[in-house]
């Protein structure tokens, strides 16, 4: 073995080391969303380096290059789908290089690609497959025993107060992370045998973990995951039962597990309300799920929406990332005490008809369709009960999925899983046919060669990590520091000058820093008293700035409407109630944007036109409160207090 393939394998193996614990990453004091940010960096960086080092095994050693698949080839269609319906959709910058909140869009789809590339061809060169899940496991439990700290009070938890998140961020994110540990640790304990005192010690340590994750999973109270975590037991139970005929005993304890299951199932149901059920916030949560129920009923108003957005755009979607779209237009107006800039349909099924179309979600199936082919007919070395799990771990996250949207964390995961099936997978070995009946191995490039490749690999990591990364993260960790840091001898105007900054990068978060200059440009106006130089320095940017940014984006409600806000707050009604109706007439249904032009209206001396947009505003949702109150206002500013005591008298 020369020494660029040393150096080479050493580099990826290091990466793969790296991999599990990118969910730890949370960088609090130097980045905008920190526990978004870091977490995607920290993935693109690793996977690049990682993929150079793999050109270079690949040039020496034929047998680290990837061969035809099924899983593959749905793989390829897969990113060549959201590609082209990417430049194709809204808004392409943003579906290929998404935002600071989600960083997603198909340059992670690409990473990923990447990273099931190299994941399935070195760990399975190396015969190391069983030692990476191993890994993650292993680091899984360190996650899960933070959590258990947040749960027990010990750390801090970030949201609700009562959920526990780990270092996600987020309930639901932990919630998916520990579903996949739970079932790659019963994985990895049915492999195990138990003839010996050492394997039965394994199977109990790997047991224990599951009940640790489980234990985490329920104090995420995230329903979707929990749910998840039930029909992915079901269908291994299930498969367990039907297709396991050596031991017996495996099938009655399936059977079994299926019983207790629908009992658990039916006596929560039965017990959902009583005291002791509703007194825990826990189990309330999970009692709490029915049609009727907040939470599910935006699901379903998200959903249908989705689905209208579908519709208009079947084959070719509107692009990754940009679902904004399909919210604003066909907005429910009964939606109003939800969150108003849903960027997710909270359905992965949904997102991928929205991103591009029904090939988009036709593509996203067939990875778990081909998953589930390679399972049961081409992993031989598989026993039915590590198939049966291995298909459950598939079912629980496709479940789950119906009511969450992807991150990070969980997307590393799934791409573990579809680089390990596709590992396990006969294949023939890899050789060149010639002419005749003669078949040569195939060979790979000499030593001399190999330095050229070798010094190729370094100068392409670079320029990766350097093009890919280097502007979005310097404007992120800029905006945070124009946003948080205080200056004794420039006061403001260091702020100002570090937004300027920020905007220079020109990356993918541009529209993040014109929103967060426009809220810090208005936040130091004080009626009746003159600006200083540098705040009409801070609104003169903000002008320019977001009247770019709506223009640049023309068809986006949200720029529009915070363009006119931002003119409507400094006076310029005029100006405003121009934007204001361009962003009316993008989302004719939402009341917050009726609330600012009616506003402007009003300031602007036009009462009348101001009436009208409130009526509408109220008569699209009369139990709205905030509606009522200024359909009330308007209508007693224009002389008609009977009808505007009519109108409060409705909502008594």
């Amino acid at each position: 073995m020369n020494t660029q393939k040393i150096i080479a394998n050493i580099v990826v193996a290091m990466g793969f080391v790296a991999v599990p614990f990118i969910p730890f990453i949370v960088l609090g004091n130097s980045t905008f969303f920190p526990f978004i940010v870091g977490k995607n960096f920290a993935f693109r960086v690793i996977v690049e380096i990682m993929l150079s080092a793999w050109v270079v095994l690949m040039a020496i050693d034929p047998a680290y290059r990837p061969r035809k698949s099924y899983l593959l080839g749905a793989l390829v269609a897969f990113l060549a789908i959201i590609t082209l319906t990417g430049l194709l959709g809204e808004n392409p910058e943003k579906s290929f290089w998404s935002n600071f909140e989600r960083m997603e869009g198909v340059i992670t789809y690409l990473h990923l690609f990447a990273y099931f590339i190299v994941a399935s061809t070195v760990l399975s060169v190396r015969a190391m497959w069983r030692t990476y899940l191993n890994f993650h496991v292993g680091v899984g439990v360190a996650m899960a025993m933070y959590g258990v700290l947040q749960w027990a009070g010990m750390l801090t938890v970030v949201q609700d107060g009562i959920r526990v998140n780990g270092t996600l961020g987020n309930a639901a994110y932990l919630g998916t992370y520990a579903l996949f540990n739970i079932f790659l640790a019963l994985f990895l304990m049915v492999h195990t045998s138990v003839t010996e005192t050492g394997a039965r010690m394994r199977m109990l340590l790997y047991g224990a973990v599951a009940i640790l994750q489980t234990f985490v999973l329920y104090h995420t109270a995230t329903r979707g995951a929990m749910l998840g975590l039930i029909v992915g037991v079901g269908i291994a139970m299930i498969l367990i039962a039907l297709f396991e005929r050596e031991r017996l005993m495996l099938r009655k304890i399936a059977i079994g597990t299926l019983l207790a299951l629908t009992l658990f199932v039916g006596g929560f149901i039965v017990l959902r309300d009583t005291s002791f059920v509703r007194e825990s916030p826990v189990l309330a949560r999970f009692a709490s799920i029915s049609l009727t129920e907040k939470t599910t009923k935006s699901r379903f108003m998200v959903w249908n929406m989705a689905y209208q957005g579908f519709k208009e755009h079947p084959i070719r979607g509107w692009g990754m990332e940009n679902f904004n779209y399909v919210f604003n237009e066909y907005y429910n107006p009964n939606m109003y005490d939800q969150e108003q800039w849903f960027d997710r349909a909270h359905n992965v099924f949904f997102d991928w008809l929205i991103a591009g179309g029904f090939p988009a979600l036709l593509a996203y199936l067939s990875l778990f369709g081909c998953a589930l082919y390679c399972i049961w007919r081409r992993a031989r070395t598989l026993s039915v009960l590590e198939k049966s799990v291995l298909t459950g771990l598939l079912g629980g996250y496709f479940f789950q999925n119906l009511f969450v949207f992807d991150n990070i964390t969980s997307l590393i995961y799934f791409f573990t899983i579809l680089a390990f099936v596709e590992s396990i997978s006969n294949k023939l070995p890899v050789v060149e046919k010639k002419k005749g009946t003669k078949e040569e191995v195939l060979q790979g490039v000499s030593e001399d060669v190999s330095y050229v490749v070798s010094g190729g690999a370094l100068v392409l990591a670079l320029v990766l990590i350097y093009v890919v990364n280097y502007a979005g993260y310097k404007q992120n960790t800029t905006l945070l520091r124009a946003l948080s840091e205080r200056s004794a001898t420039l006061g403001a105007a260091h702020n100002l000058a570090l937004f300027k900054e920020a905007l220079s990068y020109d990356s993918f978060g541009t529209s993040e820093v014109r929103e967060q200059l426009a809220q810090i440009s208005l936040s130091g106006i004080e009626r009746g008293k003159e600006l200083t130089r540098t705040q009409q320095e801070f609104l003169i940017l903000a002008d320019r700035e977001l009247t770019t940014q709506a223009e640049t984006l023309p068809q986006d409600a949200r720029y529009q409407l915070f363009t006119g806000s931002f003119f409507s707050r400094v006076g310029m009604f005029g100006q405003a109630i121009v934007y204001l109706e361009k962003a009316h007439a993008l989302s004719p249904a939402k009341q917050t944007i009726m609330f600012e032009l009616g506003n402007a209206y009003y300031k602007n001396g036009n009462t009348e036109q101001a009436e009208q947009i409130f009526k509408q505003a109220y008569e699209l949702a009369p139990e709205y409160d905030e509606a009522r109150m200024f359909y009330a206002q308007i209508l007693t500013a224009n002389g008609k207090d009977s009808e505007a005591q009519k109108i409060l008298g409705a909502g008594k």
